[in-house]
């Protein structure tokens, strides 16, 4: 979710918010824009999607919303397999730990996935959480005890959440602190332990994270100017022990280019290629569309991570 000041000016930078084609910053070891698409939907609750995971690789997904709800849909694609269009499929509003629809502090989703299991894990903050889903069950099965994270309640808490295919659940703290990305890990039950720290510069903040089919860790971030807009970096983390290296920058994009990116899903297509499938947050600003961007991740920037 976007920062107070962000939202304040939001409207004035409608010329220079999320277009498709817009330039970024490229080059080598950058990653290459493939293409774009504005998802439309006139329902008066679309809008704020700050997490996105697929089902499928390439096609079906989820996402959810800063209003507590989770969409799923199907990413149309050309003949060359570039994106297309969008498909909605279903909407769905998720159940807090009262039993009521999550709604205000306790409706802010920002970040999903899918388990092997097909349940869905979802990060909200706001009231700092990550519960597990079986749609189209919207229960929650709590991950951890109800004030775990009261530490992070509010706005800047944790906007990411990374399952990586041996299981393991991390999150980040949006904003980062002097050791950069403060990180939690999952070990079951409803115990969380503080993890690793992920060195960054300072100059964004974490508002996704994935885990990639090579094994890395691959950080979406953001920064946000009220004159020039949204900046969006991807940056890649190779394990190092029992941490993380320094990232590899692999899209740094030029401020004003695209939106507020929040939500990203890495994967691998057809012909090998690593891809992030981007989403933007339009902070409920009707005018502002909600654009779903695909960029091909710089191959030979990074060797394959050893298992």
């Amino acid at each position: 979710m976007a920062s107070a000041g962000a939202r304040r000016g939001l409207l004035a930078l409608l010329a220079t918010a999320a277009a498709a084609g817009a330039a970024w910053a490229d080059g080598p070891g950058q990653a290459r824009l493939l293409g774009s698409v504005i998802w439309e939907d006139q329902s008066a609750e679309f809008g704020g999607l700050s997490g996105f995971t697929f089902t499928e690789p390439g096609g079906a997904f989820y996402a959810v919303s800063d209003h507590g709800l989770l969409l799923s849909g199907l990413i149309l694609r050309d003949a060359a397999g570039v994106i297309s269009g969008v498909e909605a499929t279903g909407a769905a509003r998720f159940i807090d730990n009262k039993g009521e629809p999550a709604r205000g502090f306790h409706g802010d989703a920002e970040a999903v996935r899918v388990a092997p299991d097909g349940a869905i894990l979802v990060a909200f903050e706001s009231y700092a959480r990550v519960a597990r889903f079986r749609p189209p069950g919207m229960q929650p099965e709590p991950m951890q005890d109800w004030d775990r994270f009261r530490a992070i309640w509010g706005n800047e808490g944790m906007e990411s959440l990374a399952l990586s295919d041996d299981g393991r659940v991390m999150t980040l703290r949006e904003a980062p602190g002097p050791d950069g990305y403060a990180s939690f890990l999952y070990r079951g039950g409803r115990t969380w332990v503080t993890g690793p720290s992920l060195v960054t510069d300072g100059s964004f903040a974490a508002v996704d994270a994935d885990f990639g089919p090579d094994g890395r860790l691959y950080v979406l971030e953001r920064s946000y100017s009220i004159l020039s807009g949204y900046q969006t970096r991807i940056s890649a983390y190779r394990a190092e022990g029992e941490g993380f290296g320094a990232p590899d920058v692999l899209l740094q994009t030029e401020a004003g280019a695209f939106g507020d990116f929040e939500g990203m899903d890495v994967w691998r297509d057809p012909a090998g290629r690593m891809i992030a499938t981007l989403i933007s947050d339009n902070n409920f600003v009707s005018l502002i569309p909600t654009v779903i961007a695909e960029f091909e991740l710089p191959a030979g920037a990074l060797q394959e991570q050893s298992p």
